[in-house]
């Protein structure tokens, strides 16, 4: 095994016996060599053997032992010295609103829930009390652990409820958080490098580089102090993002990242708690969902069927929103979606496209967002009209 200051490199059998031949024709002569058949020869190659082993023992700790090259709870165990967390695997959680008999008092997990499109069950994590409307608002948890997509405006079918619970609202769904993955060990590498920036960790870069990992998209991501924003106080730091874990979590993360002594500033606030067990309350701008309508004005060739051409202009347009990665304070423009109407096949021509928040009664040219807000698309929200 050879080590020096660019690292360490195995020595193989064939390696290692030749050295011990070395060593050895000093007291035995020049030409002694290493025999398959001899006594002294089998238990140089035994202890060839062994010292393989003993490498390889040696290479496997100093892999886990640097965090560049530390696996699973090697990692998890390491990167904890400096407080950084492997992000465990979330489910999808969403709120539905239910109809049941007013004043019905429900338990947890007593309702099951199935959606149409990923075929995937929902109970219901904690108690619940329909009201005198007949409705209860209920939180929905994914009995899967994951990413499992949910749709506001997604079907959902009861599996198994109380005979006191009657059907689900046709309201959607709202407060949607999908689930994720565990971290992998490169994931939780990548955030790991950013943590390390926690030395500088008073400016708002820093911050955003070590909350990066709790968000889908980086522009789902600002945070505002008095160098950003004069209009703010000194001392106070805001921090504004739609995150994809939970509430809790998303608290740890920045109480272990922000430098203490700012002010939070913010509507939404979790107590988490210091070293020492007492409870800190940390605050942060939860931002706002805006539904965004797209109304097209559409040509279709000859010789198509209309509804499938209007489903491909559909799929087009939401392709290239997501590679698009609208977020905070986002301007979007109509005229941005005539290029992908245009690549989906059967279309001749797009005479109009319009957009607009979906509260608003009128479609414009464009809609801009403020920094507190992020565009929701979704294929349910596209209309096309088909010119002739």
């Amino acid at each position: 095994m050879n080590i020096d200051k660019h690292g360490y490199t195995l020595a193989n059998l064939e390696e290692i016996l030749n050295s011990y031949e070395e060593q050895l024709r000093q007291k035995y002569g020049s030409d002694f060599y290493i025999k398959p058949e001899g006594v002294i020869d089998n238990i140089i190659t035994s202890v060839g053997l062994m010292e393989m082993s003993l490498q390889e023992q040696i290479a496997f700790l100093a892999k886990q032992f640097d965090p560049e090259t530390a696996e699973d709870y090697w990692q998890d165990a390491l990167y904890a010295r400096i407080a950084v967390k492997r992000l465990k695997s979330n489910p999808t959680v969403f709120k539905k609103k239910i109809k049941g008999t007013a004043g019905y008092s429900g338990s947890a997990n007593s309702i099951t829930i199935r959606s149409s499109v990923s075929n995937e069950e929902f109970e219901n994590k904690s108690s619940y009390v329909v009201g005198e409307d007949g409705t209860a608002e209920v939180e929905f948890e994914c009995v899967l652990s994951g990413p499992v997509t949910v749709t506001e405006g997604e079907s959902l079918t009861i599996v198994s409820a109380p005979p006191e619970i009657r059907g689900i609202s046709d309201e959607g769904a709202k407060e949607i958080v999908i689930g994720r993955e565990r971290e992998s060990d490169n994931e939780f590498r990548i955030r790991f490098r950013n943590s390390k920036a926690q030395n500088a960790k008073a400016t708002c870069n820093a911050n955003i580089a070590n909350l990066l990992p709790y968000v889908d998209n980086p522009e789902y991501l600002r945070i505002y102090d008095k160098k950003i924003d004069n209009t703010m106080e000194a001392g106070t730091i805001k921090i504004i993002a739609k995150h994809n874990t939970t509430d809790e979590e998303f608290a740890e993360a920045i109480f272990n990242t922000v430098a203490l002594g700012p002010d939070l500033l913010g509507d939404k606030a979790v107590m988490v708690k210091n070293r020492s067990g007492q409870e800190v309350e940390v605050r942060w701008k939860q931002a706002e969902d805006v539904s965004i309508d797209i109304k097209g004005e559409i040509k279709i060739k000859n010789g198509y069927y209309g509804n499938t051409v209007m489903t491909r202009v559909k799929e087009k347009i939401m392709e290239y929103i997501e590679k698009r990665l609208y977020g905070l304070e986002s301007k979007i423009y109509a005229t941005e979606f005539i290029v992908p109407m245009l690549e989906a096949d059967g279309i001749e021509a797009v005479t109009k496209v319009e957009v607009k928040r979906g509260t608003d009664n009128t479609y414009t040219e464009s809609v801009e967002l403020t920094r507190e807000e992020v565009p929701v698309f979704a294929k349910e929200r596209i209309t096309l009209i088909q010119n002739n």
